[in-house]
C-alpha cells in the first residue's frame, strides 16, 4: 500500500452539488426522473459545462494546470470527467448520497463498481460528524468510511474527506457566531482524531474556514500526527479549505489565513466563484461568454490570493 497523503498544491473547482444545485439554480426538488423530467436534464448539464469551461479558461489565463483539480458528479458531469482526464486535469468524483444527514453511498452496494468505472484520481466523501452526536450514527458512518479508506488505499486512489462539524450541543447552538470563530476548530480536531482511531485515513481533509493561523496550524497538526494502524505515517496528509458558499471577501480571508500554514495545500471553492455568473447566464443566455470569463477570473482570484499569501 502507498503512503498516506497528498502534499502538492491543489486548487479544486468543486461543482459536484446535486440536490442543492438543482434547487438553487432551477427550482427543482427531489430526485431526477428520466421519464418525467427529461427536459430538465440538459440545462443542468449545460450549466455544469459552463462552470468547467470557466476552469479551462482560468488555465489559459495562467493558473498552473498541474495544480488544478475538478470535483464533479457523474450524474450531470460524466462528460466533464472524461474530458478532464484526457486533458490531464486531476479528477475527483463524489460517492455520497446527496443531502443525507448520515453518510450513505450514492450507488449503494455498487459504489465500488462506480469508482472502477469512473477511474478517478481522487474520491471525495462529504460527512457531517460531531463527537457529541448520536453515537450509533457516528459509528455507522465511521464503519462505511473505513470501508472507503481501505478500498481506495489498496488501489492507489486518493481519499478526500469533506468534514462538516455543525453545532450539536445546546451550548454550541447558543454560542452562535462564537461557535464558528472559537469552538468549531476544536470539534474538528476531535472528529479527525476519532475517525483516524477508527481506521479512516484520508489523504486530503477538506475543511471549513478557520479564523487564525494558530487554529489552522492546530488542525493541520492533528491531521498529520501519529500513524495509521499499519504503521504508515500521516506526515504528508494535506488540508484544503472549502468555501461554504461565502462571499469572496470572507473566502479570501480564510485563504490568506491557511496558505502560509504547513499542511494546508490549497482549497476547494465552488459556489463563491460560480453562483452569480451562473445566475446571470440562466437569466440571459447572451451572457454566456461573460459568465465563463467571470468564473475564470473568480477562480484565478482565489489562486492568486493563495499563492501570494503562501509566498509562492
Amino acid at each position: 500500500m502507498r503512503e498516506i497523503g497528498y502534499d502538492k498544491p491543489l486548487f479544486v473547482q468543486p461543482f459536484d452539488h446535486r440536490g442543492s444545485f438543482k434547487k438553487k439554480f432551477f427550482g427543482i426538488s427531489g430526485q431526477w426522473n428520466i421519464d418525467a423530467d427529461h427536459d430538465e436534464y440538459t440545462p443542468i448539464v449545460e450549466t455544469k459545462t459552463l462552470v468547467y469551461r470557466g476552469l479551462l479558461r482560468a488555465i489559459e489565463m495562467g493558473v498552473p494546470a498541474e495544480h488544478v483539480g475538478i470535483l464533479v458528479d457523474s450524474e450531470y458531469g460524466s462528460h466533464i470527467q472524461a474530458h478532464a482526464r484526457e486533458a490531464g486535469i486531476p479528477v475527483a468524483c463524489c460517492i455520497e448520497k446527496s443531502g443525507q444527514p448520515v453518510f450513505d453511498f450514492e450507488y449503494g452496494a455498487r459504489w465500488m463498481d462506480h469508482v472502477r468505472f469512473i477511474a478517478p484520481d481522487v474520491v471525495k466523501v462529504l460527512v457531517r460528524y460531531h463527537p457529541a452526536d448520536d453515537a450509533l450514527e457516528n459509528r455507522e458512518q465511521a464503519t462505511r468510511l473505513k470501508q472507503v479508506s481501505d478500498y481506495l488505499q489498496a488501489r492507489g486512489i486518493y481519499y478526500m474527506f469533506e468534514l462538516l462539524v455543525p453545532a450539536v450541543t445546546d451550548d454550541e447552538k447558543a454560542a452562535g457566531e462564537r461557535y464558528d470563530k472559537e469552538l468549531r476548530y476544536r470539534r474538528m480536531m476531535e472528529s479527525i482524531r476519532e475517525l483516524q482511531a477508527f481506521g479512516v485515513e484520508p489523504d486530503i481533509w477538506k475543511l471549513e474556514g478557520l479564523e487564525s493561523a494558530e487554529q489552522a496550524a492546530a488542525v493541520a497538526e492533528t491531521a498529520r500526527s501519529g500513524q495509521a494502524a499499519d504503521g504508515r505515517s500521516r506526515a504528508k496528509v494535506g488540508c484544503i479549505l472549502l468555501g461554504r458558499g461565502s462571499d469572496a471577501a470572507q473566502v479570501h480571508a480564510w485563504l490568506r489565513t491557511a496558505a502560509a500554514v504547513p499542511g494546508w495545500i490549497g482549497f476547494a471553492v465552488g459556489r463563491t466563484n460560480f453562483a452569480d455568473p451562473v445566475k446571470a447566464f440562466l437569466a440571459d443566455r447572451s451572457k454566456e461568454r461573460q459568465a465563463v470569463e467571470t468564473i475564470a477570473e473568480n477562480y484565478k482570484g482565489c489562486v492568486d490570493v493563495w499563492l501570494e499569501a503562501a509566498g509562492g
